[in-house]
C-alpha cells in the first residue's frame, strides 16, 4: 500500500520549455487527431503539425492540425535560404508524463489560492521519547488540510496521528478515539476517518525489532513520515467524502482500492512538496526522496483491472506506483482535482462505481484503462482483455 522507491528517478525537463495548459505550444509525439485532450486551447507540436485542443459537442480533443511547413513556392526568393539566415532550432521534446506533470501543478496552484487559516490542525501524540522531529510532519499535512477545507472539503472529526513503539500504548491510547475498537488491529490504521495510529517501525519501512523510543530521526525516516503522515490524513477526507456531513463509521463499500491509493499518494506528493524547500515539480520532489517509484515502462504484473475491488496485495514497486500515475492521468485530462472527490462523492450515494467514474470524469472506465495503455504506449497485443467491472464491496 506504501510507495517505498528502490530506484530514483530524474525527471528532466528542459529550462525552455513552460507548460501551460491553457496556451503552451510543445512537442508531444503521442497526439493525434480526435484523440482526448485536457483544455480548450491548449496547443501542441507533433509531426510537423501544430494541433488544438477543441471541443466537440461535450468532449474536449485534438483538431486535424496545421502544417508548420514552409508553404512558399521554391521559387520564391524569400523561401531560398541566405548566408544571414540562422539554423532552424529544434523544438523541444516532452513527453507525455512531463505534460500530464505540468497540467496536474496548474491545477494544484489554483488549489491553493483558495486554501484557509480557519481549520483544525493535525494533533500529533507520540510515545514518551520519541524525537520531537515527529512533529515536522504536521507540516505537509496542516497545508493539505488547509487546501482541502478552502476548497470545499472537510473532516467531520478532528485529524489525529498516534505513533508508538508499544502496542499497549497504542491501544490504551487509540483505542478511546477509535469508535471503540480494539486496536492496532494492524501495524497501521484508519479509523472512523479520522485516526491514524501504528508503530513506528511500521511507517519508515523498518523490522518489527527496530524501537523509536530514544532514536533520532535521521532524514530519510523524516521524509518518509512526511509523506505517509500526510497521506493517511488525505485517506481520512476521501472516505469523510462518501458520508458527508455525517461522521464516518466504516459502514460503506468502498471505491476501487486503485482510486483509493492513487488518489491520496497524489494529494500527499502535493503538499509534502509545497512544504519542502528546492523542489521545482511535486514529482522531481518525491522522485528525489525515494518515495515513489519510476514511471512504468511496460503492464506490471497486476494491472489496474486486478485492483477494482478491496485487493491492496500491491506486491512490488511497479504495481504500487500505477495507482499513483493512473489517478495522476485522471486528474490532468478529465476534470482535476475536485473530479475526484466528486467521483468519491457521487459513489457515497449511489454505490455505483463505474456510474459515479463516468459521470465526475467524463469518460467512462472501459475509455480510460483503453487511454491508460496508449499512455504508456503498450502495444495492442499486449493489453490484457477488458473484464466486466468488480462491484463495489465493503473493505
Amino acid at each position: 500500500m506504501r510507495l517505498i522507491s528502490r530506484t530514483s528517478l530524474t525527471l528532466v525537463l528542459s529550462l525552455s520549455v513552460v507548460i501551460s495548459i491553457a496556451s503552451t505550444e510543445s512537442s508531444f509525439s503521442a497526439v493525434k487527431a480526435g484523440s482526448t485532450c485536457a483544455m480548450a486551447g491548449q496547443t501542441l507540436v507533433a509531426s510537423g503539425k501544430k494541433f488544438t485542443c477543441v471541443k466537440v459537442g461535450k468532449k474536449l480533443q485534438w483538431n486535424k492540425g496545421t502544417s508548420l511547413a514552409t508553404t512558399q513556392s521554391p521559387s520564391s526568393p524569400s523561401a531560398k535560404p541566405t548566408a544571414s539566415s540562422p539554423p532552424a532550432t529544434p523544438i523541444a521534446e516532452v513527453n507525455a508524463h512531463d505534460v500530464v506533470i505540468a497540467q496536474v501543478s496548474d491545477q494544484w496552484k489554483k488549489w491553493r489560492t483558495k486554501s484557509t487559516s480557519t481549520f483544525t490542525p493535525l494533533k500529533m501524540i507520540l510515545e514518551s521519547g520519541y524525537d520531537p522531529a515527529w512533529n515536522n510532519a504536521t507540516k505537509a499535512s496542516d497545508l493539505l488540510i488547509s487546501a482541502f477545507n478552502g476548497n470545499g472539503y472537510k473532516l467531520v472529526q478532528t485529524p489525529i496521528s498516534i505513533l508508538g513503539d508499544s502496542e499497549d500504548w497504542l491501544a490504551s491510547t487509540g483505542t478511546p478515539l477509535a469508535c471503540g475498537r480494539r486496536v492496532p488491529e494492524q501495524p497501521l490504521g484508519i479509523y472512523c476517518g479520522h485516526i491514524q495510529l501504528g508503530f513506528g517501525y511500521f511507517m519508515v519501512n523498518e523490522p518489527q525489532n527496530v524501537k523509536y523510543v530514544g532514536k533520532t530521526l535521521n532524514k530519510r525516516e523524516s521524509d518518509l513520515i512526511d509523506y505517509l503522515v500526510a497521506h493517511d490524513v488525505a485517506t481520512m477526507y476521501e472516505l469523510q467524502a462518501q458520508y458527508g456531513s455525517v461522521p464516518y463509521d466504516g459502514s460503506k463499500n468502498q471505491i476501487p482500492a486503485w482510486i483509493r491509493e492513487g488518489f491520496v499518494q497524489l494529494f500527499a506528493a502535493l503538499a509534502v512538496s509545497d512544504s519542502n524547500a528546492g523542489k521545482k515539480n511535486y514529482f522531481e520532489y518525491i522522485s528525489s526522496a525515494n518515495l515513489i517509484d519510476r514511471f512504468p515502462s511496460k503492464l506490471c504484473t497486476k494491472n489496474l483491472q486486478d485492483f477494482e475491488s478491496k485487493d491492496r496485495n500491491w506486491g512490488g514497486s511497479c504495481i504500487s506506483s500505477q495507482n499513483f500515475f493512473a489517478v495522476e492521468l485522471l486528474t490532468a485530462r478529465h476534470g482535476g482535482l475536485d473530479a475526484l472527490f466528486a467521483f468519491v462523492t457521487q459513489f457515497g450515494n449511489s454505490n455505483d462505481w463505474t456510474g459515479s467514474f463516468k459521470s465526475a470524469f467524463g469518460i467512462s472506465r472501459e475509455d480510460f484503462y483503453t487511454e491508460w495503455y496508449d499512455y504508456l504506449k503498450i502495444p495492442q497485443n499486449e493489453r490484457p482483455a477488458l473484464t466486466p467491472a468488480a462491484p463495489s464491496v465493503h473493505s
